[in-house]
């Protein structure tokens, strides 16, 4: 059997990992890695191709590309578009959806009240109308961006996502290509539970897709005797990140991780924590996600968030940020051995239903027709 050509578009080293789900007799797989060789990347240095991205570069990564049976690009950032849009349209081509390249155009959605009003207010009497005129306007340019996004989309063969609750958001707000499910990478034991019971991660950056400041606020109004994490260890430290910071520093009981962490000391933190709490409207923080149910930690979870609904679904404890208020009251900020137990098993049951061979089985099903 001719196994099939596969390359890995890849902006970012810290992703290169997730192309290892195709790996299979049936395909021939390649990194490629849209970027300078450094020392952080030096991992990759003989196992993917790099190119600098200049406009000689994409004609040089076009000419490799040739034999491609599919194209797997990994988030859909100007210079992965630009070899989209020049590759020639026999080649399937498939789009691993990170979720700021949709969700990034629409704050409306994405945004608590909360959020909004520090990204947005300026301190005059005219914050409404201004608010309302920046609304209308980023409306319009959403409008004819989404035309002009349409013409290199209609190139993008599949969306891979891991949940269908995902898909059917997306279709109600954007047009989006045919569904490719992903499978779930580990399978999990119940060697690790935390036996923490009073410490709660907020937020998994300083982005504020995580609308930190509602839950600083929840923070602030309940006397707990509980230890809150947050992790302000990258992104921009812009308005927002200068605000929830203010915040964070008039309550006694919260600490910052404000530098990069090493993966060992990452995890150390979640294993020796209670709780997590996601307050986002949209798909992110997937990894920290499943670090809290591989850790048997209470996750929380914005009503807003389709991921939620899709764990929901699959038979795994999520709680609502409503409830996070009642537990702060409670002091009630973890779950019992039987819900971790749970957690775990459903999880797992995840995994087993459709597995890495199951996904591999579907991309060949596809490039064979």
């Amino acid at each position: 059997m001719n196994k099939k050509k596969i390359y890995h578009i890849h902006t970012d080293f810290k992703f290169l990992y997730d192309s290892y789900r195709f790996e299979s007799d049936m395909f021939e797989n390649q990194l490629v890695f849209i970027g300078e060789k450094n020392d952080s990347n030096t991992d990759y240095h003989s196992s993917a191709l790099f190119f600098s991205g200049n406009d000689n570069s994409v004609d040089s990564l076009i000419k490799t590309l040739e034999d491609a049976d599919l194209v797997v690009f990994y988030a859909l950032c100007d210079k992965k578009i630009k070899v989209l849009e020049k590759l020639p349209t026999q080649i399937k081509t498939a789009w691993r959806f990170f979720g700021y390249e949709l969700y990034g155009s629409r704050h409306d959605l994405m945004y608590s009240k909360k959020t909004i009003e520090i990204l947005y207010k300026k301190k005059s009497y005219y914050f409404s109308l201004f608010f309302g005129l920046n609304f209308f306007y980023k409306n319009i340019r959403r409008r004819i961006r989404s035309a002009k996004d349409l013409e290199y989309m209609k190139k993008i063969d599949f969306i891979l996502l891991f949940a269908e609750e995902e898909y059917i958001y997306l279709k109600k707000h954007w047009k989006v290509p045919e569904f490719l499910k992903l499978n779930l990478d580990e399978f999990l034991t119940e060697d690790n539970f935390s036996n923490a019971d009073n410490k709660v991660i907020v937020g998994n950056s300083r982005n504020s897709f995580n609308n930190h400041l509602d839950i600083i606020d929840l923070i602030s109004n309940h006397h707990s005797s509980s230890e809150f994490l947050f992790f302000l260890n990258y992104g921009s430290k812009g308005r927002y990140y200068l605000e929830v910071m203010n915040r964070i520093q008039k309550l006694s009981n919260c600490i910052v991780y404000d530098e990069f962490l090493g993966k060992q000391e990452f995890e150390q933190i979640y294993s020796t924590s209670s709780a997590f709490v996601l307050n986002s409207h949209r798909q992110m923080a997937l990894g920290n996600i499943f670090l809290a149910v591989k850790y048997g930690l209470k996750l929380y979870m914005n009503d807003k968030n389709p991921l939620k609904q899709w764990l929901i679904n699959n038979n795994i404890l999520v709680s609502s940020i409503e409830d996070f208020e009642d537990d702060l009251k409670r002091e009630k900020l973890s779950l019992s051995l039987q819900d971790k137990k749970n957690n775990i098993q459903s999880f797992n049951n995840l995994y087993v239903s459709y597995t890495k061979t199951d996904f591999c089985d579907q991309v060949q099903n596809i490039l064979s027709k």
